[in-house]
């Protein structure tokens, strides 16, 4: 009877053994795969993400100007023409076409000079 409980014992000692497990060889795979990770990742972000996948380089944000927390003024270049959007956390106005399109240095310096909330430029 005795013998009978040892060799039933016998298998379940020999399966909570588990597999052995070689650290050097797991720890090689694992420094392996986050490296390809985050190659793949800097490739990405290096390639501009959006041309990698199809999109257009033709839409721009020339200047953007935050006037609170979520609203902001951006000056958009689509194509050859530049417009005036207001952007809020639940929607995006278009406020008009820029008639003479601005290079992106004369656009920081206009969207720099802040109105005060009654639209006119503080003194």
């Amino acid at each position: 009877m005795r013998l009978l409980s040892i060799l039933l014992l016998l298998p379940a000692t020999a399966l909570a053994q588990g597999p052995e497990v070689r650290w050097d060889s797991w720890a090689l795979s694992s420094v392996l795969v986050i490296g390809v990770i985050l190659v793949l990742g800097w490739l990405l972000r290096r390639l501009r993400g959006a041309s990698l996948l199809g999109g257009s380089r033709q839409l721009n944000i020339v200047a953007s100007l935050a006037l609170g927390q979520r609203e902001r003024l951006l000056v958009v270049q689509v194509g050859k023409e530049q417009w005036l959007l207001g952007v809020t956390a639940q929607q995006i106005s278009g406020l008009g076409k820029l008639e003479q399109p601005l290079a992106p240095e004369q656009a920081t310096s206009l969207l720099a000079r802040r109105t005060d909330r009654s639209g006119h430029e503080p003194s």
